[in-house]
């Protein structure tokens, strides 16, 4: 089954949190998965993100608002309502990276035979865009595929994948241990159409400080991702959206003093030593005057 990892825009989803909370506030991590986040992709990503032309940020108070900015863009995932309860007052984030690479030169329509011997259509391409390398943490070799851009689109087999930040960590590993190889021509491999929802539920409840000293907590995170490859290049897309509640700020009421029983009143004007007017009034007498 495929799985994706996509840490950018989740990464831009927080730091566009806090532009509302307020600059980097101290997040406080409740499980692992979060504070392997935090440690290994937050902190070293939070700079980077803004850097990535790619990524485009919204945050609202409306969950509508995320919703639309989300499916302007295809995605279909969408926050539930955000709520204003008094107690807490929530708002939205949305992060989007849309990602575009051509192939220096267009590949080959073909078709290859997949392990379950069904036939798939692919793409070929040939030595003059494509090299390749070897891994000693790995067991086939790596192509490397050149773009019209900056951008490198590296493709290796993969039998069984970890999942979630250990293939991150894999791919990682894999990027600093590569060694050129020419013992091919060329790279068959196969055009793609995914979209799919990955599961970031491990991000609720991340919680942090306001910059008024209020605690804040993400209470809804979503992931949808698609990535489309053929003859031309290949689009990888993902938006996240995150709920983030800010607790409203509590105040104890200050509490009304309360006349309800025959009561002493007094009128004082400064420089006399005796006031102007002193009252003690019973309830026969508390009624509404005709007129002052």
């Amino acid at each position: 089954m495929s799985n994706t990892t996509v840490i950018y825009p989740i990464v831009a989803a927080l730091v566009k949190a806090e532009e509302i909370i307020g600059p980097q506030p101290d997040w406080q991590p409740i499980n692992d998965t979060q504070r392997l986040f935090l440690r290994e992709f937050f902190a070293p990503g939070r700079a980077e993100s803004c850097s990535i032309s790619e990524i485009e940020s919204i945050a609202s108070f409306t969950a509508d608002d995320i919703n639309r900015f989300l499916k302007a863009r295809g995605f279909d995932i969408q926050l539930a309502p955000l709520r204003n309860d008094g107690r807490w007052k929530e708002f939205g984030v949305a992060s989007v990276l849309d990602l575009l690479v051509k192939w220096f030169k267009p590949g080959n329509e073909t078709t290859l035979k997949g392990l379950d011997r069904q036939v798939y259509p692919a793409i070929h391409q040939g030595i003059e865009v494509s090299s390749f390398y070897q891994s000693e943490r790995h067991d086939y070799p790596i192509a490397r595929l050149k773009t019209t851009s900056s951008d490198q689109v590296y493709i290796t087999k993969l039998d069984n994948a970890p999942a979630d930040f250990k293939l991150l960590h894999y791919t990682q590993e894999l990027a600093t241990s590569l060694k050129p190889i020419s013992d091919y021509g060329g790279v068959t491999f196969p055009m793609v159409d995914l979209k799919q929802e990955v599961d970031i539920s491990w991000l609720i409840d991340l919680a942090t400080t306001s910059a008024q000293g209020e605690p804040v907590k993400i209470t809804q995170a979503l992931q949808e991702t698609h990535l489309a490859m053929n003859e031309q290049g290949a689009r990888a897309k993902s938006g996240v959206a995150v709920a983030v509640a800010v607790a409203a700020a509590y105040h104890v009421p200050t509490p009304e003093l309360l006349i309800d029983g025959p009561f002493l009143i007094w009128f004082q004007r400064p420089g006399l030593s005796v006031p102007l007017f002193v009252g003690h009034l019973t309830e026969e007498h508390w009624k509404k005057p005709a007129a002052l």
